[in-house]
């Protein structure tokens, strides 16, 4: 149901207000219904500008603000709208004119909450509970009210549709923190490694030089180990120098030999 209906517009209703003796009555009176004639033409400011005379003329009477009220409804000023509705509610002492006044003040807070609801759903939720409560003062005042009681149905489907994207919104927020913690966490798993790796490694040091120390050998048993590995690399690498002592002295040895061996004499016969 389309609740945004143009509001009720008093017609001449200054008539029972007029006290036949005083003359400014009867300019008054016509004010009004020359500013009831601009609004049904949709002349809107034109009817502001009257109902403020009219007022000018008579104050007390709050007619002319309730059809102020509605020329600025109309207009689209809920601002001002809301606040003169506000006035005659809790100025006038008739009953009829308050209930429509809280009629139309709870239009006036259903359409501001409808604005709000693309930009601030907890705004426009605000606006539609506020409209309930209006027009439920309504009902209070006249039970038989079935525009107030059929927009209240309305509104209360508006506001559970508006608290569920709420709490729909609520959980995709939630979803979204803890999956940005999940992520956080899996970033610092995978820097952890590296930044061992990196500290294990000098960057600038080549990889061609000695594989690195083994952390649970201790450092002298390494130097041992290099010096039998050095000392092995000695005992098996061919050295020229000694080499040539030994020859130098296998044939030293064997021209002694040579020298030692009797030379060659006759057999002496003894017989």
């Amino acid at each position: 149901m389309n609740v945004r209906k143009h509001p009720d517009v008093l017609l001449a209703l200054l008539v029972a207000f007029v006290v036949p003796h005083i003359t400014l009555a009867d300019s008054a009176r016509e004010l009004v219904r020359e500013a009831n004639a601009l609004y049904a033409k949709g002349e809107f400011n034109d009817a502001i500008g009257k109902y403020d005379q009219a007022l000018i003329e008579k104050p007390e009477v709050l007619e002319p603000k309730f059809n102020k009220a509605n020329s600025y409804y109309r207009l689209d000023d809920l601002a001002q709208a809301m606040d003169l509705y506000k006035e005659v509610a809790a100025e006038s002492k008739d009953m009829e004119l308050v209930t429509k006044a809280k009629y139309n003040l709870g239009n006036t807070l259903f359409q501001r909450g409808s604005k709000q609801r693309d930009s601030d759903l907890q705004k426009a939720l605000d606006d539609f509970k506020s409209s309930i409560t209006h027009w439920r003062q309504v009902l209070d005042i006249d039970p038989e009210n079935e525009k107030a009681a059929r927009n209240i149905e309305v509104a209360r489907l508006i506001i559970k549709d508006i608290i569920d994207q709420l709490n729909k919104q609520k959980q995709q927020q939630k979803d979204q923190s803890g999956q940005q913690k999940q992520d956080q966490q899996q970033q610092g798993q995978q820097q952890q490694p590296q930044d061992q790796q990196g500290s294990q490694q000098d960057p600038n040091q080549p990889q061609q030089q000695a594989q690195p120390q083994e952390p649970n050998q201790p450092q002298d048993q390494q130097q041992q180990d290099q010096q039998q590995q050095r000392e092995e690399q000695e005992r098996t690498a061919p050295d020229a120098t000694a080499q040539e002592i030994l020859d130098r002295e296998q044939r030293q040895k064997e021209e002694r030999q040579i020298l030692q061996r009797p030379s060659y004499q006759k057999v002496e016969r003894d017989w």
